[in-house]
């Protein structure tokens, strides 16, 4: 009984040393060699404290949350392709002669339904200054709108007065998705397409400039064959996650008849 006694006292007095030595300020040196102490961290859960080291022992934690949070932020999400039927309203200049045709395939294969406005040599201007593309969209109610203009603009010089009707144009349209199909450059232009972009932005602008299309003997507008290509180009990009509103676009097994076309005279003074 008196051995188990001093077994306890002598634990005792061990506990004591080592709770002097955990609350002293200076480290203890037992034969030569300094003794160690054991550095407990602030109570919390252990996933906090396995954040807070890493193999080497430093602390890493925040910035490892950190360098999470900036890599979704920067990675580009998928965009949610709209699957529903479209409703188009398609206007423009003479260009639509060719690109409405397939378009007309396009809807018929997709299930969408399309109406083309196409005003021959119209330009931004008369789109700006008059209420035909506000009454046309009153009576068709697209849900997805395309625009083909300013090929009669390609060698413009009052780019200040233009810059003003393509941003009165992007305004009438207002919230609905659209995209905006540059005119099929067959010489550099003076500036129409970088206004163009400025008002819509690269995800709602398709650029035809530098394709090679088949023109006919205006060597301006591509032939039927290249503008359905050049529209076949459209369509895939518009499925495609660098537009701002993809939608369904599957290119069409067969031709349908061209319908649904309001032909508008260079004269007319519009709506």
């Amino acid at each position: 009984m008196r051995t188990q006694l001093k077994i306890l006292l002598l634990l005792i007095d061990v506990l004591v040393v080592l709770a002097i030595y955990a609350m002293s300020p200076v480290e203890w040196t037992l034969a030569n060699n300094e003794l160690r102490k054991v550095k407990f961290l602030p109570a919390t859960d252990s996933t906090a404290v396995a954040a807070q080291t890493d193999t080497n022992g430093e602390t890493q934690g925040d910035d490892t949350e950190q360098a999470t949070v900036a890599t979704l932020a920067t990675t580009p999400q998928p965009k949610v392709k709209d699957t529903n039927p479209q409703r188009f309203l398609f206007f423009g200049d003479s260009m639509l002669e060719g690109l409405s045709r397939r378009l007309c395939d396009y809807a018929a294969q997709n299930g969408h339904e399309q109406r083309t406005v196409l005003w021959y040599s119209s330009t931004s201007e008369k789109w700006a200054t008059t209420n035909t593309l506000d009454y046309y969209i009153r009576e068709v109610q697209p849900t997805f709108i395309l625009c083909c203009l300013c090929s009669n603009e390609l060698f413009v010089r009052d780019l200040d007065r233009r810059d003003k009707f393509i941003a009165t144009i992007v305004k009438k349209m207002g919230d609905i998705p659209f995209v905006w199909i540059s005119p099929p450059n067959w010489k550099e232009d003076t500036g129409i397409n970088a206004l163009i972009v400025k008002h819509v932005g690269k995800e709602r602008y398709f650029d035809s400039t530098h394709l090679t299309l088949a023109r006919g003997k205006d060597k301006a507008h591509p032939t039927f064959d290249a503008a359905a290509h050049w529209f076949d180009l459209v369509a895939e990009w518009l499925e495609s996650d660098q537009t701002a509103h993809p939608i369904v676009m599957q290119k069409p097994t067969q031709k349908v008849k061209w319908s649904h076309v309001t032909m508008l005279q260079p004269n007319d003074p519009g709506k």
